[in-house]
């Protein structure tokens, strides 16, 4: 029932993401998520706390499963909760300053510490297996490419929305294949 549990959702976050981001422009501005949350408010807490559990549960259970579980990704883990939560709470509306600067923080908290976390878990992983090593480098990659592209671009659902597209595939791949646990036998 958890395996189903934590397949399932990534999959429901991955679609639910897709058809989220059908209410803005993809390529535009004004079609970055928090934009089309501003619009429908209720969407964008249901995409957030879905995106969130999806990826965390399955941080977590790949960390406890598949390696030496860290501290501190139990609190990259909590801050990025935090995180989301301002993101959730907080308009993204620059006329109400203070919540508008507490939305870009938070979000920015969750992005990075969820990024950090999912390269963390196939960097400290790396010398298991050539598909470890391989995917450190395509998660660094993803990561780099999107910051650069939202500096260049700044928000757009499609720059957003990558990277969480990616993570929530990669991790049930993770958690529930052989793909990685095959090469860490055959390594040993």
């Amino acid at each position: 029932m958890k395996k189903a549990f934590l397949i399932l959702l990534p999959c429901c976050a991955a679609v639910y993401t897709l058809w989220y981001m059908h209410f803005g422009s993809l390529t535009q501005n004004s079609g970055a998520l928090s934009v089309t949350g501003l619009e429908h408010p209720v969407l964008f807490a249901v995409w957030g706390i879905l995106v969130f559990a999806a990826l965390y549960l399955n941080i977590i259970y790949a960390c406890r499963n598949f390696s030496k579980p860290r501290v501190f990704q139990y609190y990259f883990c909590g801050f990025s909760a935090i995180g989301m939560l301002l993101t959730l709470l907080c308009d993204f509306d620059y006329s109400k300053r203070a919540e508008y600067l507490l939305h870009c923080a938070g979000s920015l908290a969750f992005s990075v510490l969820t990024g950090i976390c999912v390269f963390l878990l196939f960097l400290l992983n790396y010398k298991k297996s050539r598909l470890y090593a391989a995917f450190t480098y395509i998660i660094g990659a993803i990561l780099i490419l999107d910051l650069i592209l939202l500096l260049i671009f700044k928000q757009n659902a499609l720059i957003e929305a990558v990277p969480v597209i990616f993570a929530l595939v990669i991790l049930p791949v993770y958690n529930f294949t052989d793909l990685f646990k095959e090469k860490v036998n055959a390594s040993r």
